[in-house]
């Protein structure tokens, strides 16, 4: 990040009340000075362990172990990129971001574009469009939240309401609106029911358009990817359904988005449509950040639906989910229900008779197979080893799929495990793994250095901003901090990542960021004299502890060694670490 953006980053932090922020979403109560508690959005409690520190910008529960900084619980809260809740701060509090690469203010301009041509094609919504709408079991209430419009058969409609606003069609073009063929310029979509696809950021980032005339093909036409609208990064529906995805801590996956629709107006407001022809990785995330812990599939019931569940499934990031298969009776889609009056308890009666992940994947692979035949239990079994063999060694999903066929082929356990072992063995770490972890010493001793590192850190967060750079070089100038150190890590991410709040990010990302976050909030305020002399204690117990790592080397060297001068060397190494060891102890025990 340049200073530019570090800059822009903490006049945002500035402008922006933690405790108001936070307010939006919790009740807060006072719970001492410039701090306040409340019930945790993120999990179910029933006394708050929620706590917000004005001064130290900080917000944590002691509870789940979630907290951070504004951006991060923006992020959290609403499901969003560090970037989204970055721009969402800016646009409210006045703040100009610095542009990212690209043509000036391009992004901008497009967004622009999308939300003229949507003015455009709400303003004709009317007559035989809007009663096909009504037909389908639409309300006005629906169609409205879902800003749902209509694209007349004009070839240069678009095109020239655009004009009237200033955009060029070049502009046009590349948003995505328009079409260009033989040098001419003309609509995208004409005769066509329009709905706009949003990012997390409630943004119109493109449209999806169905055709009206059955001689018009193909039945839904998409925006070209652009640099905003990426098919595979979206969900449709998802600002509209996050809250009760978080609320209900599970997401309803369909593929149409008239089927989207139609369950949030039967009050199953979790539903979110995929605008492929199955689940991305990246549109798991998006359902993990909105706190999803059960997935429910609920795509069409033919060939290319169950091959499109069965290809979620398989989604590395699927193993994060309880999922379930949802098959509706008569091979229905969702959004056939909203013409029934028990439409709603046919779709509650699927999801509470959803198929577990195991029984759906077994029975798609023994459908039409006589599993009283040898030759159809081996297809059965080839049909599932990609999912029996599990590089995790608790894989749940594995352990009750291979229970299943057991039960089902009537095989034996230690068959099915001879079969499974003629599979590619999948990979594990070796010693000598780049990706392995490797422990410095003790791990008592490894424990013991990370917490007194993390109260050095805690320190460091205690002073003013722009101080900050400086009192990180005084504590790596006065600890030394070894390789492979979580504080050596703090100090070259302190160099190269400007502001406080980017490096706390680093280390949630780390995995060491709930610990910090701990510490930083159970830490007592200081005044600059109190925190000087609270720091020089705190480096002491670090060096202590460094001290009595590089002891623990030389002990096991002076064990193996058979050579006398190398003795008396490390003799002489052992007693001067003792002698630094009790000087730094006489330090803060004084």
């Amino acid at each position: 990040m340049d200073a530019e953006s570090a800059q822009a980053i903490e006049l945002i932090r500035s402008r922006v009340s933690i405790r108001e922020l936070v307010g939006r979403y919790v009740a807060l109560k006072p719970a001492g000075r410039g701090v306040w508690k409340g019930l945790c959005p993120f999990h179910q409690e029933k006394t708050p362990s929620f706590y917000v520190n004005e001064a130290k910008g900080l917000c944590y529960c002691f509870g789940c172990k979630a907290g951070g900084d504004i951006f991060a619980f923006l992020q959290r809260i609403e499901g969003l990129e560090f970037r989204e809740a970055l721009e969402r701060l800016a646009q409210e509090v006045g703040v100009e971001l610095p542009r990212r690469g690209g043509p000036p203010s391009a992004r901008k301009e497009a967004l622009q574009v999308l939300e003229l041509a949507q003015t455009y094609f709400q303003s004709h919504l009317e007559g035989a469009p809007l009663d096909y709408l009504q037909a389908r079991g639409l309300t006005q209430a629906s169609i409205e939240r879902f800003a749902l419009g209509y694209a007349p058969p004009a070839w240069d409609g678009l095109l020239k309401h655009l004009h009237r606003h200033g955009v060029s069609p070049r502009e046009a073009l590349e948003a995505g609106v328009l079409v260009e063929r033989e040098g001419r310029l003309f609509d995208r979509f004409r005769n066509r029911i329009t709905f706009p696809i949003l990012d997390p950021l409630g943004r119109i980032v493109g449209f999806t358009a169905r055709a009206l005339s059955p001689e018009d093909h193909p039945k839904y036409l998409n925006s070209p990817e652009t640099a905003l609208f990426k098919k595979s990064l979206l969900l449709y529906a998802y600002p509209q359904a996050r809250q009760s995805i978080r609320e209900r801590q599970r997401a309803v996956v369909v593929e149409g988005l008239f089927d989207a629709i139609a369950l949030h107006q039967m009050g199953f407001t979790e539903a979110v449509a995929v605008l492929g022809s199955s689940l991305s990785p990246e549109q798991a995330h998006l359902l993990r950040r909105a706190e999803a812990a059960e997935l429910y599939l609920a795509f069409d019931a033919d060939e290319a639906g169950r091959r499109a569940t069965l290809q979620s499934l398989n989604l590395e990031i699927a193993r994060s989910f309880v999922v379930y298969a949802v098959l509706l009776e008569g091979g229905k889609d969702p959004g056939d229900l909203l013409l029934l009056p028990e439409g709603r308890a046919l779709f509650e009666k699927a999801l509470a008779e959803a198929l577990p992940e195991v029984e759906y994947r077994f029975q798609m692979a023994a459908q039409g197979l006589d599993l009283r035949r040898p030759e159809h239990k081996q297809r059965v079994l080839e049909a599932l080893r990609p999912r029996l063999v599990s590089p995790e060694p608790f894989d749940r999903v594995a352990e009750r799929l291979k229970a299943k066929v057991i039960s089902a082929l009537g095989i034996s356990p230690r068959a099915l495990e001879d079969y499974l072992s003629r599979a590619p063995e999948p990979r594990r770490a070796s010693p000598g793994d780049p990706l392995a972890r490797l422990s410095l010493g003790r791990p008592d001793l490894t424990e013991r250095r990370l917490l007194r590192e993390l109260d050095v850190v805690a320190l460091l967060y205690a002073v003013p901003e722009e101080e900050f750079e400086d009192w990180v070089r005084y504590v790596e100038a006065n600890t030394w901090p070894p390789e492979g150190s979580l504080l050596a890590e703090f100090v070259q991410v302190s160099r190269s990542k400007h502001g406080r709040s980017r490096v706390l990010r680093h280390f949630e990302q780390r995995g060491e960021g709930a610990r910090l976050m701990d510490i930083l909030m159970k830490s007592p305020s200081f005044e600059r004299a109190e925190l000087e002399a609270h720091l020089a204690v705190a480096m002491a117990r670090v060096r202590e502890v460094y001290y009595e790592m590089r002891l623990d080397k030389l002990k096991a060297q002076l064990k193996s060694s058979a050579d006398l001068e190398e003795i008396r060397t490390l003799t002489r190494e052992i007693q001067e670490v003792l002698q630094a060891i009790e000087a730094e102890r006489r330090l803060y025990r004084r």
